[in-house]
């Protein structure tokens, strides 16, 4: 039994949770938060082996924490053989290969938001930036209309929302926004089906339903996962990562002048501070681990960015090392579930860094102005100000 509480809904462990993790892993490292009526796995050996066993670790009554709210089949939230079936469908799109011509696109997207603010030298990397670049990327790939950008990027944030410190389920406006995003999908299907085909991710969808691989269900479901998916990860990561560069300026010196070591520095912010920060799964069979019994039907949270800093596994795991290139961590989840689009997050995140750091190397973060995204599963920021030497032009140096 532990000597002191984990609940990871309240709203004062997330600005800075892992002095509470590391407890978790030296004290209870099987956790049981009685009031909400879960299991926490915070090492990374259990976190990586609870999502290896997906016949014993069940997706299918959703991966939050809280209870599952009626929603449409979504790969996310299937275990094989539907997963095995749906997933098969999707795994070719967003292979290294797959989005390696993307990169011109996405450094004009990124040179373009960058420009809009390099003659102030101000610029709040998350709302000007981040937020902007991942849903105009999934849009494109998608093939929603440009226009519809900022409605999108508004839709999801309110899903996303978190209702009064303490609160577990999310409020009813963040339903709400569910609800409107299916309803503009079922509209924008419609408008494809009574115009021209085009070559993308809904033009794609579209031909699987009508050849009955998918259906329309299935359909709505991936739309909606790959709108947010693509969204949320990646416009957290680039947040995460600029905050931590600017915390350590000698690794930010490094790989400005090396620039090679960016991917590296991208693998150590996923491990070190990631945006995934948890998972959870539904058992379906009793399991016993340090002498303590779950049983089946019980909920068990994955604390992924728990293990990521589990010495028992990593040397020196506190520390932010962009030459450790860590990359057996969890950050993208792991196993049959290891997220689709890591690839394209990879890809996004690398050009955002050369950019940033071409156009301004020794930007300033306002540390008192930031505002931090309240979830038990989403680790990030909804707004980290910054400050740089005016410029007139982007680009690398």
């Amino acid at each position: 039994m532990a000597s002191f509480e984990f609940d990871p809904f309240s709203f004062r462990l997330h600005e800075d949770p892992y002095p509470v993790y590391a407890r978790l892993r030296d004290e209870a490292p099987l956790y049981r938060n009685e009031q909400h009526g879960f299991w926490i796995l915070s090492r990374y050996a259990d976190c990586k082996r609870a999502v290896s066993d997906v016949l014993t670790y069940s997706s299918a009554a959703g991966i939050s924490l809280e209870a599952m709210r009626e929603q449409l089949p979504m790969v996310i939230t299937m275990d094989p053989p539907s997963h095995s079936r749906l997933r098969h469908k999707l795994s070719g799109i967003f292979t290294p290969t797959a989005v390696a011509p993307l990169e011109d696109h996405i450094r004009a997207l990124a040179r373009g938001y960058l420009g809009r603010h390099l003659a102030a030298g101000r610029i709040d990397i998350v709302k000007d930036f981040s937020a902007y670049l991942p849903m105009a990327i999934i849009r494109h790939l998608i093939g929603w209309p440009k226009e519809d950008d900022d409605r999108l990027r508004s839709l999801f944030d309110h899903i996303q929302e978190r209702g009064e410190d303490d609160h577990v389920q999310a409020p009813e406006s963040a339903a709400a926004a569910q609800r409107e995003v299916f309803a503009y999908m079922e509209q924008r299907i419609a408008e494809r089906r009574a115009g021209a085909s085009a070559d993308d991710l809904l033009g794609y969808f579209l031909k699987l339903e009508d050849e009955g691989a998918l259906t329309h269900e299935e359909v709505l479901g991936q739309l909606n996962l790959l709108t947010l998916a693509g969204n949320e990860t990646t416009t957290k990561l680039i947040g995460n990562m600029a905050y931590r560069l600017w915390q350590n300026p000698d690794g930010r010196a490094l790989i400005a002048r090396d620039r090679s070591l960016i991917p590296s520095a991208i693998e150590e912010t996923l491990r070190f501070d990631g945006p995934s920060q948890m998972v959870a799964r539904t058992l379906t069979r009793d399991v016993t681990l340090y002498g303590r019994t779950m049983r089946a039907g019980d909920k068990v949270g994955i604390l992924f960015i728990s293990g990521n800093r589990d010495e028992r596994h990593y040397r020196d795991p506190e520390r932010y090392d962009v030459t450790r290139n860590p990359r057996d961590h969890l950050g993208f989840g792991y196993g049959l579930h290891a997220c689709l689009g890591a690839a394209l997050a990879r890809l996004e995140t690398r050009i955002v860094f050369e950019e940033i750091l071409g156009a301004m190397p020794n930007f300033e973060i306002d540390e008192a102005a930031i505002v931090y995204q309240h979830s038990p599963h989403v680790r990030g920021f909804k707004s980290v100000p910054a400050t740089f030497a005016p410029r007139k032009t982007a680009g690398r140096q």
